[in-house]
């Protein structure tokens, strides 16, 4: 898999990601932009990877072959809602303009658990804020630490709590079945990123904006173990300091037994990918998996 997004170090020199950070907090988000606009351009100009991945992905969502500006408009939202989330996880949402859809879930399902799905569209960070501050829910994050060593880094500075709950993706399977039910037991909320395989992680090709793209089974797999509702999450950023947040129910658990659970588990991925597609059309400039989301080779899926 020559453009595979696991072959792509982590993005952000340590020095400007520290300097964004400091203007974030001490300036507001209207420096911060002020900033971005040449940073990005400069991307736009000479990071010819992502230039092609987001053209890719734009002559599919439009259905057109993209100019330049929105090319360069797709790489300067991913780099705002970037730098929103230093603000989310500092506390500071009180910034931002939250619309919320499908709040009345976690009401519904306050005491029971839920696996939230995300994926790389529009914030996470967002959407943690209205469980955890607003509902007062507690939300547990799988990461892939040892990819992302920044963003561990970044969530340890501002929001140590957050910190303490997160889950290494990489603790072996049984060890994760057996962490992530005691999470659910408790209550909690565990988000999981549902639109990448990780180092080594059967995939499954699924139909995505008319042509098949590998979609990692692991984590459907977990929510099925783990018989809690599967909640999708999207959060849609509609630029100035506006976010829509999206919670959609996929489905109430993933089978009752052995037998029809893998039916299950394929009809929630079918479901899932579809509402991922819809979003994803309506509001392109979200989606933030800058590589060949299509390609795939013959290893590793079923």
């Amino acid at each position: 898999m020559r453009d595979d997004w696991r072959q792509q170090r982590e993005k952000g020199n340590p020095f400007l990601l520290g300097l964004l950070t400091w203007v974030a907090l001490n300036l507001g988000r209207g420096a911060i932009f002020v900033m971005l606009c040449p940073i990005v351009f400069y991307y736009f100009l000479f990071v010819g990877r992502a230039r092609r991945a987001s053209r890719q992905f734009l002559t599919r969502a439009l259905q057109r072959t993209p100019r330049w500006w929105e090319i360069y408009r797709h790489l300067l939202t991913f780099a705002v809602v970037s730098m929103d989330r230093i603000l989310f996880l500092a506390g500071r949402e009180k910034k931002f303009q939250l619309e919320i859809h499908g709040g009345e879930l976690f009401t519904y399902y306050r005491d029971r658990g839920c696996v939230l799905l995300a994926a790389h569209f529009g914030s996470f960070d967002a959407m943690r804020v209205m469980g955890v501050r607003e509902q007062a829910l507690p939300v547990r994050i799988l990461l892939d630490i040892q990819h992302n060593p920044n963003a561990l880094n970044l969530i340890q500075r501002l929001d140590p709590a957050l910190a303490r709950g997160v889950i290494d993706a990489r603790t072996p399977g049984p060890a994760l079945a057996l962490l992530l039910s005691e999470c659910i037991a408790k209550g909690e909320l565990v988000g999981i990123m549902a639109d990448r395989g990780g180092s080594g992680e059967r995939t499954v090709l699924q139909n995505f904006f008319g042509e098949p793209a590998p979609f990692p089974v692991g984590c459907w797999q977990l929510a099925s173990v783990l018989q809690a509702p599967v909640i999708a999450c999207f959060g849609v950023y509609h630029g100035g300091n506006r976010y829509a947040l999206h919670f959609e129910l996929i489905t109430e658990r993933l089978g009752t037994g052995r037998r029809d659970r893998a039916e299950a588990i394929a009809q929630g991925m079918d479901t899932y990918c579809q509402r991922l597609e819809y979003h994803a059309r309506q509001y392109p400039m979200n989606w933030f998996n800058f590589y060949d989301f299509w390609q795939h080779d013959s290893t590793g899926h079923h």
